[in-house]
Parts: structure tokens; sequence; C-alpha cells
């Protein structure tokens, strides 16, 4: 392991950025990786990502305005939106709140998958698997020193089975634990499945862990998003 390696991956290497000062900060697994042909993952793996690594800690970039046209394009972040617009009461297209858009890890991937992990990122990144970059992210803590330094009052993280993931990041290495807040779908009468979302607090901040939007089992409606959102609104 590179000393390189270590400073880009306990900075805000793979985020989006945003305003750390804003009240609600958004926190993803990684950037997704959708739109990339197999030839431009393979050449981002073997070659662009060993750059990015070499190049050490990545700054924040404030900059970052998640609440715009550009952004609402992609359907991770238009799901946030939603929830969003639930928990304060307004359209999306009223929204003018900056927030702070991070992800758990700094490597961006088509989807969840530990099998995409290659030999070209073992190679980049000195480890045979994704889990066990994943166990080295867990100890860094990447996101402790900023959530002190700020104390955002709500943090949404998106992918319930991550939650333990989420709390290292942001409150490093202690005992807390989640609470289970059932979901119910619009109509129960269809074989759809309860959802469940998890929340924590520490301090003034209120952790939040949803499930993904895009599953078969995930937040795949407006009316299960918007009951999220309001959920979050009465936990606040």
């Amino acid at each position: 392991m590179t000393n390189q390696l270590k400073q880009w991956a306990n900075s805000f290497s793979g985020c989006d950025g945003g305003t750390p000062e804003s009240d609600i900060w958004l926190c993803g697994i990684e950037w997704g990786y959708e739109a990339a042909t197999d030839e431009e993952r393979y050449e981002y793996y073997k070659n662009g990502l060993p750059k990015e690594i070499n190049s050490g800690e990545q700054k924040l970039d404030t900059t970052y305005d998640f609440f715009t046209d550009e952004s609402m394009e992609f359907p991770f972040n238009l799901a946030f939106a939603k929830i969003f617009s639930a928990l304060k009461n307004t359209e999306i297209s009223d929204i003018t709140d900056k927030i702070l858009k991070l992800n758990l890890s700094p490597i961006a991937f088509r989807k969840d998958d530990d099998s995409l992990w290659g030999e070209n990122l073992s190679k980049a990144t000195g480890f045979d698997t994704k889990a066990k970059f994943i166990e080295y992210l867990n100890g860094l803590n990447r996101f402790e020193e900023i959530t002190r330094t700020y104390s955002p009052k709500l943090i949404v993280c998106i992918g319930n089975g991550y939650r333990a993931n989420f709390k290292n990041s942001f409150f490093g290495n202690n005992e807390i634990q989640f609470k289970g807040e059932l979901i119910k779908p619009e109509d129960s009468n269809k074989n759809q499945n309860n959802r469940y979302m998890y929340h924590t607090k520490i301090n003034d901040t209120l952790m939040v862990v949803t499930p993904f939007s895009t599953s078969q089992n995930g937040l795949n409606s407006d009316y299960l998003l918007k009951k999220v959102g309001e959920k979050i609104k009465d936990l606040l």
C-alpha cells in the first residue's frame, strides 16, 4: 500500500462535493459508471485510476450544486430530490437549498457488484477484492473529521446493507445502534414487500439509511420516496 493511496482514499476522491456548511448531506456508495462502455471502463481502471491515486489527496469541490437540471437527469439524484422535496414540503423546481454530496468509495462502478473487481483494480489499489478495499476504507473513518467540524443536522445515506460502513465513515468506530423504521407500500394487497429505513443519532446529527431506489424491493415509486421524506421530517 502506498502513501499516495492512503492520501487519495482518505480525502474527497469520488465525491461530488457541495456545501459542507449545509444542514443536509447525502452519501451514496460510489459513483455510477453505467454510461461508459466496457472499453472506457477498462481504460480507466488500467490507466486513469492509477494516475488519480498517484496524485494523492483530492480537495472538496465546494462549487458543486446538486439541484440543477443536469443533476436531475441521473436517477439516483432525482430519487433523492423527491425525498428532499417531501422533507421540505416543496416542489423540486422550487428548491434553492445547497447540500453536500459524498460517496463511501472513491471508485466508480456500473453497479454494486463485487465481481466487477478485476485485475487492473487489484494492481491499482493493492487489494485483491472489493470487500478488502471497502474494509480498508472503513478503517479510515474518512468523513469523521468533516462531520465533527460542521455537525450537519441530517446525513441521508443510500444502501441499507452498508449502514455499518456509513456509521464508521462519519462517526468512527463506536457502538451506536440503528433503529429500523417500517415503510409500507402503497397497496399491501398486491403482495408488495415492506421496506425499511434505519436511523441513529450522535450529538446533533441524525443519520438515516434508506434502500436503493432502483431495486425491486427498494424505493421504486414516488409514493415510497415521499413516505421516506415525511418520515425523516418526523425524526428531525
